[in-house]
């Protein structure tokens, strides 16, 4: 028997396919159908153009496209052996902007797009997560709304804010205008207190075993009673292997499989596209959606707030994952415990903030000068690592490739190894419990297809 279903409650939408066999499910297939084409659009525009169109890739994660779009810029300039000048001002305006962002999504996605379905598995009435009208929805939806304000007052606008460029950022924040986004990243703070862990901030990350679960209470205590309820601590289980690129957000770049290393090829990075669908050639007969799939070293890896936590040995969830694997209940706790992280690291970026510093230095050479020049980027987004890669000719973009965190999550398999989110899908009970370990990824149809 065949299952297909549309999800929605997602950036964009997915079609779930799933073959059920013994009353589980034993093939499954998540296709993207809408395309926008990007990286075609993106051929034969002058450099800077690209500062415009990336961010709108995604109306979620638009900081962090944007990010990789400056830095692979000022890659260019690098590879080309000239130095651009950049102040620590404007490094610490992008990192917390990138921040801020990954904090309002954090919060949107559990409350807005797993939460609701969690719930309704349960033999319990929790009505305070139900959209639109539920208590605690509405609480996330304002928390949300008000943290990321914080970026607005100096980004000038959220979404597809266009405030850093090459050579650091174009806007020049005042006294005022930084302590007003501490104030709200200080509500976020107590947000986080109040409603999500029901604890201090600092208590909360002074836990580091998972008995220490029964510690926290509210939003953080009801998942987890329905986890165990619902046994989703068994369930969407994967290859186990993650991969972190990008060195920021407090947190270093590196491979998990069986053990943590820090040497990451980036040439054994590889994109597939055996079940894609083609814009300038015939379509196979295999090609069933306009994802690829992409793999390090001939193997699938599972990026975002887990592969981060792990990488970087947060011992919290390093516990829960000693115990539960790459399940979803700790896929889930993961990402809410980086709310926890990243608040207090803004407060740090913060108060290493001198905003006599210029925000801006021009660099000395026109980006029309450059010529048969390729550059790179990693950026830590959302969902996980973000990579773009430019190559310019007479000073245009001769092509331009974006490998998002959902490439890498939710690609088709390639020749027989399934990928990431395909493999944990398998085994499934139920439509409902396959829906609940694809939302555990954050499934982005906009960043997949692009």
């Amino acid at each position: 028997m065949k299952t297909v279903d549309i999800i929605e409650r997602i950036e964009g939408e997915a079609k779930l396919s799933l073959t059920w066999r013994n009353e589980k499910v034993s093939d499954a297939s998540i296709d993207f159908l809408n395309f926008r084409g990007f990286e075609y659009i993106l051929e034969n525009k002058p450099i800077l153009d690209a500062l415009v169109y990336t961010p709108r890739i995604c109306g979620i994660c638009g900081q962090a496209h944007l990010l990789a779009t400056v830095n692979a810029i000022e890659n260019l300039y690098k590879n080309a052996g000239i130095e651009l000048e950049i102040t620590n001002k404007a490094k610490i305006l992008r990192e917390l902007g990138l921040i801020i962002e990954i904090i309002d999504s954090h919060i949107k996605w559990f409350y807005m797009f797993i939460m609701p379905d969690v719930v309704n598995q349960s033999k319990k009435q929790y009505s305070g997560y139900t959209p639109i009208k539920g208590e605690k929805w509405l609480e996330a939806q304002k928390a949300a709304s008000e943290t990321i304000k914080a970026l607005a007052i100096y980004a000038g606008q959220w979404p597809h804010t266009s405030y850093m460029v090459p050579g650091g950022v174009v806007s020049d924040p005042t006294l005022l205008d930084i302590v007003t986004c501490e104030n709200y990243l200080d509500q976020t703070i107590k947000y986080f207190e109040k409603s999500i862990a029901g604890i201090s901030i600092e208590n909360y990350l002074s836990l580091k075993r998972f008995e220490e679960i029964d510690t926290i209470s509210s939003s953080l205590r009801d998942f987890s009673e329905i986890a165990f309820e619902t046994k989703l601590e068994q369930v969407g289980k994967s290859h186990n292997s993650h991969i972190v690129l990008g060195n920021m957000l407090d947190m270093e770049p590196g491979i998990h499989k069986h053990r943590i290393s820090r040497k990451i090829d980036m040439d054994k990075i590889v994109e597939h596209d055996e079940y894609t669908f083609k814009v300038n050639s015939k379509n196979d007969r295999k090609a069933h959606t306009w994802s690829k799939s992409v793999q390090y070293n001939n193997e699938f890896y599972e990026v975002g707030p887990l592969s981060r936590a792990i990488i970087n040995k947060r011992e919290f969830i390093k516990d829960i994952h000693k115990k539960y694997d790459d399940s979803v209940f700790t896929r889930v706790m993961a990402r809410v415990d980086e709310i926890a992280h990243l608040l207090v690291y803004s407060k740090k970026l913060i108060s290493q903030l001198d905003i006599s510093q210029e925000s801006y230095i021009k660099p000395t050479v026109d980006l029309k000068s450059l010529d048969d020049i390729s550059a790179t980027s990693t950026v830590e987004a959302c969902r996980g690592s973000l990579l773009h890669n430019i190559t310019v000719k007479k000073g245009l973009i001769a092509k331009y490739d974006v490998i998002t965190p959902t490439v890498w999550n939710l690609s088709p398999k390639h020749n027989k190894e399934l990928g990431v989110a395909q493999k944990a899908i398998i085994g499934s009970k139920s439509l409902e419990e396959a829906t609940i370990i694809l939302r555990s990824f954050d499934v982005c149809s906009v960043c997949t297809t692009h």
